[in-house]
């Protein structure tokens, strides 16, 4: 496969059609790339700050946020540098943890938050893979907010703890 599945995510995604702070929308399909592909910590701050107030701002969500959940969770199934997986897991930590902006409430988008956390929902899995990595906290944090069965999340958790 030629094209990785974040890239397609990003690429058949009409980013337009959905709304960011400063109506930066065009400006997110590159910083999702720039982040994706960040090698160090340098490119991947640049990128993540072109994405966090821009798509969530300080726990509040616009659309744009929707379709970032999907492009990060195929991110992580490729090979990220350390760095840029850090970045992706806490930018889906800001996500998930978010609700509507008060232009999305205006927009009667007032259940913006639930279907961020219910795309995050999609690659549950992805996320508790980072339970055994330096990336621990976050993914805690994500699964607390995403993660229905408590005794999952208790039975995952002890057992990495344990290890």
């Amino acid at each position: 496969m030629s094209k990785n599945l974040a890239e397609v995510e990003i690429a058949r995604t009409v980013w337009e059609d959905f709304r960011t702070m400063g109506d930066r929308s065009g400006g997110v399909p590159g910083a999702l790339r720039r982040l994706l592909a960040a090698s160090d910590e340098d490119e991947a701050m640049v990128a993540y700050w072109d994405l966090e107030n821009v798509v969530v701002v300080q726990g509040q969500l616009h659309s744009a946020a929707l379709p970032t959940v999907s492009v990060l969770l195929a991110g992580l199934l490729d090979e990220l540098s350390a760095d840029a997986r850090d970045l992706v897991l806490e930018l889906l930590q800001q996500i998930v943890m978010g609700e509507p902006d008060e232009d999305e409430l205006a927009l009667g988008n007032t259940d913006l938050g639930d279907r961020c956390r219910e795309a995050a929902r999609t690659g549950l899995w992805l996320v508790y893979r980072e339970l055994g990595t330096r990336r621990r906290e976050t993914a805690e944090a994500i699964l607390d907010r995403i993660e229905g069965d408590r005794a999952r999340i208790a039975a995952y958790t002890a057992g990495i703890r344990g290890k």
